[in-house]
């Protein structure tokens, strides 16, 4: 997802960009307990019937259900922001401060980029198995952004960041 503001006093523009994310962390675990209660009450009854095998087989499935929610909740609250100002382009790479399970967030990785000689760059080809990687840089050195987008966000995403710089 690939959101774009401005700040009119200070003429810094912003795109931020996020993973598509279907289920929030809370809506993971009603998820989760949906399929927990049918799974345990099954289990019991039939542990209760002899099959006791069957209750820390149980316990594994839900566990290893919990450690793939939870790794791609993890995953989703990647961000990444770039902000453009009037001479320098800033490149921030991380976790979204209000969405990251810890409760931390913020930069994990930061570059800066003299705006008048930014460019904005694909590279692969369209149609091809592998997806193309999108790239923000200048002088020899550049930052693949948008690495969890599909294509078409990718293409959108480009057009809109040469609109900015072009500004």
């Amino acid at each position: 997802m690939v959101v774009s503001d401005s700040c009119p006093d200070t003429k810094l523009r912003r795109v931020m960009v996020r993973p598509n994310r279907s289920l929030s962390w809370r809506q993971s675990m009603v998820f989760l307990g949906a399929i927990a209660v049918p799974l345990v009450l099954v289990s019991v009854v039939l542990a209760l019937k002899g099959y006791w095998l069957i209750l820390p087989f149980a316990g594994i499935e839900l566990a290893g259900l919990f450690v793939c929610l939870y790794l791609v909740a993890h995953a989703a609250c990647r961000c990444e922001l770039i902000s453009i100002g009037d001479s320098v382009v800033t490149v921030e790479k991380g976790r979204d401060r209000g969405r990251s399970l810890e409760g931390r967030g913020g930069p994990e990785q930061r570059a800066e980029f003299a705006r008048a000689w930014v460019r904005v760059e694909f590279t692969g080809t369209a149609g091809r198995r592998y997806p193309r990687r999108l790239w923000i840089g200048a002088s020899g050195r550049r930052v693949e952004i948008g690495g969890f987008l599909a294509d078409q966000e990718k293409n959108e995403l480009a057009a809109e960041l040469q609109r900015l710089l072009s500004a």
